[in-house]
C-alpha cells in the first residue's frame, strides 16, 4: 500500500471515531430539545426512530475507522513507534486510533441505547 493512502488511513482512523461521536451527540441532543419543547410537539418527530438511526450510522462510521486503523497497523507491523517518520508516525497513531476508536464506539451504543429506553422529556 502507498504511503500517501496509508496517511489518508491513518487520519481517517484517528479523528472519524470522535468526530462521530461528536456529530451524533449533538444530532441526538437537537432531536431532544426538538422534541421537548411545547412549540415544536407537533411535528411528530419519532425520536426512538432518530436515535437508532445515529447509533446505526456513527456505529458504522466508527467501524470504518476502526478497519482504517487495523490496516495501517498491519502495514507498519514490522515497525516500532520510536522509528523516524512517517512509518513510525503511521504506527504509533494507528495503535492510539484502534483503541480510542474502540471507547467512541463504546460510549456512542451506550448513550444511544439509554436514550432509547429512557424517556425523553422530564417535567420538573
Amino acid at each position: 500500500m502507498s504511503l500517501r493512502r496509508l496517511a489518508f488511513l491513518q487520519w481517517f482512523g484517528l479523528l472519524a471515531g470522535g468526530l462521530t461521536w461528536f456529530a451524533a451527540f449533538l444530532a441526538g441532543a437537537g432531536t431532544s430539545v426538538a422534541l421537548c419543547n411545547p412549540a415544536s410537539g407537533r411535528w411528530g418527530i419519532p425520536y426512538d426512530t432518530v436515535q437508532a438511526a445515529l447509533l446505526g450510522l456513527g456505529g458504522a462510521v466508527v467501524l470504518l475507522a476502526e478497519a482504517a486503523a487495523v490496516a495501517v497497523f498491519r502495514a507498519t507491523r514490522t515497525v516500532a513507534e520510536q522509528d523516524p517518520p512517517p512509518e513510525g508516525r503511521l504506527h504509533f497513531f494507528a495503535i492510539g486510533a484502534m483503541v480510542g476508536n474502540l471507547v467512541f464506539l463504546v460510549i456512542i451504543v451506550l448513550s444511544a441505547v439509554a436514550t432509547i429506553v429512557d424517556r425523553a422529556c422530564h417535567q420538573a
